[in-house]
């Protein structure tokens, strides 16, 4: 029997995908109009790469010195309307855009259907511990927004941590808060490379959220599920203390 529940947050607990897309196009509506000419599909494709740290080299080269997340943002946009032939625009054009960007995405961020009052019930027989990679800028926002400290034990942010996902050490802190051993925690995630890699060289068994992707890496989970929907239905199926 499990005495902890380790969990990601962004496509695991909450629809992160679908909040971004809708901040996307409002930040793309915003682009549309403060430079008519531009492909503001294109604009806001870039945007997300580069939140999402998909840098080529030269990419890598120039954003990683900027320690501060909001500073790189703003230098992302400056440098992607730059590149679609913009000329440079004012800061407060980039901070324009960045402010649709995260409006939109605060006001549709939110758990996945279900997941809130089930978060309630499983806390009542487990510890439950929220483990989420990214930046605290991003991820510190998200927590405030769905107020997870009402809902779970603990949480930590990657960002604040010496260690991201798939990193040992922050699964041996989760471990260390939840007070149990690696064989009696059962950690749930989407991501194959930080959740389900991390899970298993922690020793800790592993549920995969597939949201219908195939796993083509050599990362196995001990579960996998499709939905969020059978996520939650596989933790009320558990055995419980």
């Amino acid at each position: 029997m499990y005495k902890a529940l380790l969990l990601d947050l962004d496509e695991t607990l909450c629809d992160t995908t679908g909040a971004n897309n809708q901040a996307l196009q409002a930040m793309a509506q915003q682009a549309r109009s403060l430079f008519p000419t531009i492909d503001d599909s294109q604009f806001a494709q870039r945007y997300l790469s580069g939140i999402y740290r998909q840098f080529s080299e030269q990419q890598r080269a120039r954003y990683l010195p900027i320690d501060d997340e909001g500073a790189f943002r703003l230098q992302l946009i400056a440098d992607i309307l730059q590149q679609m032939g913009q000329t440079q625009p004012a800061r407060d054009t980039a901070q324009r855009l960045q402010h649709s960007f995260d409006q939109t995405r605060s006001q549709r961020f939110d758990f996945f259907p279900g997941i809130k009052a089930k978060l309630a019930q499983w806390r009542q027989h487990y510890t439950l511990v929220v483990i989420t990679n990214g930046p605290v800028f991003s991820q510190q926002a998200k927590v405030d927004i769905v107020a997870l400290p009402d809902h779970v034990d603990h949480i930590l942010i990657g960002g604040q941590e010496p260690e991201q996902k798939p990193a040992v050490s922050i699964f041996h802190k989760a471990l260390s808060l939840a007070q149990c051993e690696a064989h009696e925690a059962l950690h749930v995630g989407d991501s194959l490379s930080a959740d389900i890699a991390g899970a298993n060289a922690s020793g800790i068994a592993s549920l995969w959220i597939s949201h219908g992707t195939v796993n083509d890496t050599e990362h196995t989970p001990t579960h996998a599920v499709t939905t969020p929907a059978e996520f939650a239905a596989y933790i009320d199926a558990l055995p419980r203390r």
